[in-house]
């Protein structure tokens, strides 16, 4: 599939869970930054109520949307409106203010370019989206709105995860299409988050079932347990691009998505077999492909501003 906009792909921040960095910030144990005091906390602006969306509808199509206006899709439901106001609930979603200004900016840059690239492929992306927004988001997305990512002149497709597994992946490997600014980059402040080397433990009976369920088989017929998941080949580091699930050959990404229902935090894993369960390690929280949120904020913090994430995450661009 070589068609940008036929690439069949998650919508940025589909659940909470996977995509917003305010819910999950903690738990990926961000390193060397205090939390945020509770004055900064405190101060949010009401940036777009919505009841002041120009239009909604039940609808994925777009409707006059330019450099200024975007529509998105937020719970479901279709929204116009000025794209700072959108742009500054998708940020506080994504990240929030506990996050460096670079890492913000970055990141506003990227939501915008994510928006745009799709309303002018016809469509009106899914995303995450705040009610209220920080002074510190605020100013950082107005610091930048109206800029963008651009490859050959035209906007990319611009997916971003919260965590990469230490290398982001390649979107070919994820989505089936091959894109030259969407390949695997070093991610390495990504290593130092509790997301890397997670562990989620399931019980035999549990696994047992999934696996029936999804190959419409008894697992116990094949073999006994310890060789359920074998011979994982890897890909972009930590990536698992194929393992045989009871002599199947399977996708990475079709055992976290598919099988185990998104129970684990990524693609990047291991699995091991005690006795009476199976866990899983995983390294990155998402699908791993363009900017890592974590990683933004880790080069942020070593003096990258904007423009330097952003050129790093997506390969070959430029950001004006």
């Amino acid at each position: 599939m070589i068609q940008v906009q036929n690439m069949q792909q998650p919508a940025q921040g589909v659940t909470a869970e996977l995509y917003s960095q305010v819910e999950d910030y903690l738990a990926l144990g961000k390193p060397g930054v205090e939390n945020e005091t509770s004055t900064q906390k405190s101060s949010t602006r009401k940036v777009i109520k919505k009841s002041s969306s120009k239009s909604t509808s039940s609808s994925g199509s777009v409707e006059n949307t330019d450099e200024w206006t975007l529509g998105v899709k937020v719970n479901g439901k279709t929204i116009y409106g000025d794209a700072a106001e959108i742009v500054g609930r998708m940020v506080e979603a994504e990240m929030g203010a506990s996050f460096q200004e670079e890492a913000l900016k970055a990141q506003a840059v990227a939501a915008y370019t994510y928006v745009r690239y799709h309303n002018e492929n016809g469509s009106c992306p899914q995303v995450v989206a705040k009610d209220d927004v920080s002074d510190k988001v605020e100013d950082a997305v107005n610091e930048v709105i109206g800029q963008a990512i651009y490859y050959d002149g035209k906007y990319i497709d611009a997916t971003y995860c919260a965590s990469n597994a230490g290398q982001s992946m390649d979107a070919e490997h994820v989505w089936g299409g091959y894109l030259p600014y969407l390949v695997s980059v070093e991610s390495p402040g990504d290593t130092s988050l509790k997301a890397f080397g997670a562990t989620k433990t399931f019980s035999e009976s549990e696994i047992a079932d999934y696996l029936e369920d999804y190959l419409d088989m008894d697992p116990y017929s094949y073999s006994d347990p310890e060789d359920w998941f074998s011979n994982p080949e890897y890909i972009n580091g930590l990536y698992v691009d194929t393992i045989e699930v009871c002599g199947q050959t399977v996708s990475g990404r079709t055992v976290r998505e598919t099988i185990l229902g998104a129970q684990i935090n990524s693609a990047a894993f291991e699995v091991s077999y005690d006795g009476d369960s199976f866990t899983f390690t995983t390294y990155g929280y998402g699908h791993g492909v363009g900017m890592s949120q974590q990683g933004a904020d880790y080069y942020a913090m070593q003096g990258w501003d904007y423009v330097d994430i952003l050129t790093h995450y997506y390969t070959g661009t430029e950001v004006r």
